[in-house]
């Protein structure tokens, strides 16, 4: 087994995993994982991580600079748009609890949402599939 097919499988792994890992924890809620019963968009990063362990096994390497792109595409539209519902909740919040004595309670608890330890694995992830496609071939060069 090469560097880049443990690279690849490592990849894969990782990002087969982190969409099953916590990503946010929100108070009450408690951590919300990225695959969220198959309902978010950790379905497709799922997807493009099993591709990507298929094309790693046949020793398809140039696949994975799509299978990487998409799971890096996917993976930040999920986060600006995380970032984005929490800014609007943060407005909302000042203009509906404007004078409201619990309004900081609210403020607390937006304040309190956080991002787990799910992205670095993933992010780790989509890494080694990109460190996988990007370096030579040691066994031959025509991939």
């Amino acid at each position: 087994m090469n560097t880049k097919q443990i690279l690849g499988l490592f990849g894969s792994i990782a990002l087969l995993v982190g969409v099953f890992t916590p990503i946010v924890s929100v108070p009450i809620m408690g951590t919300m994982n990225y695959f969220q019963n198959g309902k978010g968009d950790g379905a497709v990063v799922l997807i493009l991580a099993a591709i990507s362990l298929v094309l790693v096994l046949m020793k398809k390497y140039k696949g994975l600079w799509l299978t990487g792109i998409g799971s890096i595409s996917v993976m930040a539209f999920t986060f600006i748009r995380f970032q984005l519902k929490i800014s609007e909740m943060k407005s909302q919040i000042q203009s509906d609890l404007a004078g409201n004595p619990f309004r900081g309670l609210a403020d607390m608890a937006v304040q309190s949402i956080q991002l787990q330890w799910g992205w670095a694995l993933l992010l780790i992830g989509a890494a080694l599939i990109f460190a996988s496609a990007a370096i030579k071939d040691e066994s031959r060069e025509s991939n």
